[in-house]
């Protein structure tokens, strides 16, 4: 990875859309949707509400169900993303190349020290500097290792629990902090 990457001044982070997936309604509860379309679009006006065209988003898994869908809504999404790859991305690899502001992150932990994180697609037991506070944000894990920062600095990402668009890390850092 690039050391720009590495020292960006802020970012977003989210994972588990799974654009396109009608099961994600009854498996994740998201209830609040009739159709996976409806799902689709609320999550793609969610995202553009926050992130601009130059803005940095790193999605940390479970992108699209299906190439078409994968397609489909990366041509409605603002800015540059960074895609670590999750249980099921193979939409996602397949189409991806056709997007000049999308990037397949090779490493499947990635450590941003400028901000103190660690980014990955699954929730992790251990990661460097988890004994001097350095927070681990994950994806994977929709209703498992919810986010509990009196047992320790990791935070689940997963689009379901934070209004269905991305977080900025500074946002989310001073969440953590109050």
């Amino acid at each position: 990875m690039s050391s720009k990457l590495k020292e960006l001044a802020d970012f977003y982070v989210t994972s588990d859309t799974w654009f396109g997936r009608n099961q994600i309604l009854q498996i994740a509860d998201r209830g609040d949707f009739k159709t996976c379309l409806e799902m689709d679009k609320h999550i793609v006006t969610q995202w553009n509400s926050c992130v601009g065209k130059n803005d940095v988003v790193f999605h940390l898994g479970n992108f699209a169900w299906d190439p078409h869908t994968a397609q489909r809504i990366l041509k409605k999404l603002n800015g540059k993303i960074y895609f670590l790859i999750g249980s099921a991305d193979e939409a996602l690899l397949e189409v991806y190349e056709k997007f000049k502001n999308v990037t397949i992150i090779e490493d499947q932990i990635l450590p941003l020290p400028l901000h103190d994180v660690v980014l990955s697609h699954y929730p992790l037991l251990m990661w460097a500097g988890k004994e001097s506070g350095t927070l681990h944000v994950h994806g994977h894990a929709i209703f498992n290792y919810p986010t509990d920062l009196s047992r320790e600095r990791r935070v689940n990402i997963c689009t379901d629990h934070w209004g269905f668009k991305p977080i900025k890390i500074s946002t989310l850092k001073d969440f953590i902090n109050e």
